[in-house]
């Protein structure tokens, strides 16, 4: 081996190795510290890109677990309402038939009506005021889409429905009965369907309404009892018509509907008039009590839907976490001895350096 001063082999590549040593030593302790094995781009880029995608799909699906909350939530607010409904529609319908035994009195019948509309009206409030977050849920029929899901199309819809009086057909419900009062209807005030006005003398109709001024149809029902379908303050209401002061057979109706004669009055006024009685009320209220069963049953089930989807999210986390972890979590073991094996190779070449700068040392013995 020649004898050189110039180049010093072995002390440049010992220097060589003491930095990857020390590079080595570095990445360990930098993954040791951080708990990563991927700290950036150069340590795995493929693997990195992965992770990244993993992320944002465990970010997604953890959105969407509090959607699905927020949705139970919405079920649970809006059935929440529907059991105080339930209740009023139940105390209706046990005062309906409190209504109907032939034992009681007028007094008792407006009795019973007052609570009857009262517990109408706390139905609409409560339809009205039930509110989740900014959301009146039973204000109008509406659907409510809920993401629950990392990606577009992953959605459940949440039914909602328009629940009131109204709705449930109970606004125009009457236990109390008729209260008569005469109205004179003038020549011509009676127009059949087609609106050509029935001519006879001036008649006298018993009919029941609840404000004094009206616009109605007067209708025969398939069992011969006639009737009024009027708008008053914005509802359609009912009221009886005595047919002892004129005849309407349903020949006379050329536009009616069949089975049913159809006339127009107008002018018809009174100071004291009241609703009839609600044919077939307990019908009626059967009717709409199965409208709020239908919706408590359509929100019980979706409650349970979106529990099985709160589950299948918190699954799909686990998993991807544990991916995700696979690629670049650092294994703790691994990375100790890493660093333990570059520290004593540090050490090693640190001592070997000075042994092999003092190579070009033995030149000078052969010019002594």
């Amino acid at each position: 081996m020649a004898q050189i001063i110039n180049t010093n082999v072995l002390s440049l590549t010992t220097q060589n190795n003491l930095n990857k040593s020390q590079a080595a030593l570095g990445s360990a302790i930098e993954r040791l510290s951080s708990g990563q094995r991927i700290n950036s781009a150069k340590d795995d880029a493929a693997g990195m890109a992965i992770a990244s995608r993993f992320t944002s799909n465990i970010k997604g699906l953890e959105m969407a677990k509090r959607n699905a909350n927020d949705g139970i939530s919405i079920a649970q607010t809006t059935e929440g309402a529907l059991t105080e409904i339930t209740n009023n529609v139940q105390r209706v319908r046990e005062l309906t038939v409190q209504a109907a035994t032939g034992t009681n009195s007028a007094t008792d019948l407006r009795s019973i009506q007052k609570e009857i509309n009262q517990r109408l009206a706390e139905i609409d409030r409560t339809a009205a005021q039930t509110d989740f977050n900014g959301v009146k849920v039973l204000g109008s029929d509406q659907k409510l889409t809920i993401q629950v899901g990392a990606n577009d199309g992953e959605t459940i819809e949440v039914s909602l429905r328009e629940l009131n009086a109204k709705t449930l057909g109970l606004d125009t419900l009457g236990v109390a009965g008729p209260k008569d009062a005469p109205v004179a209807l003038a020549d011509g005030d009676l127009k059949d369907g087609k609106g050509a006005a029935i001519k006879g003398a001036a008649v006298t109709a018993t009919i029941n309404v609840d404000g004094t001024d009206i616009t109605g149809t007067v209708m025969k029902d398939s069992k011969g009892s006639l009737f009024i379908q009027a708008t008053v303050g914005g509802a359609t209401k009912y009221y009886g018509v005595s047919k002892s002061d004129f005849k309407i057979t349903d020949e006379t109706a050329a536009g009616a509907a069949d089975g049913k004669a159809v006339a127009t009055i107008t002018g018809a006024t009174s100071s004291d008039m009241s609703d009839v009685a609600t044919a077939d009320p307990l019908a009626a209220i059967d009717s709409g009590l199965k409208q709020v069963n239908d919706l408590r049953a359509d929100l019980g089930a979706v409650q349970n839907r979106f529990d099985s989807v709160i589950a299948n999210l918190g699954t799909a986390v686990v998993n991807l976490s544990a991916s995700r972890s696979r690629i670049e979590d650092a294994d703790m073991a691994v990375e100790v001895s890493n660093m333990t094996r570059s520290q004593i190779l540090q050490q090693a070449g640190t001592s070997v350096l000075s042994q092999a700068n003092k190579t070009t040392q033995n030149v000078l013995s052969l010019l002594q």
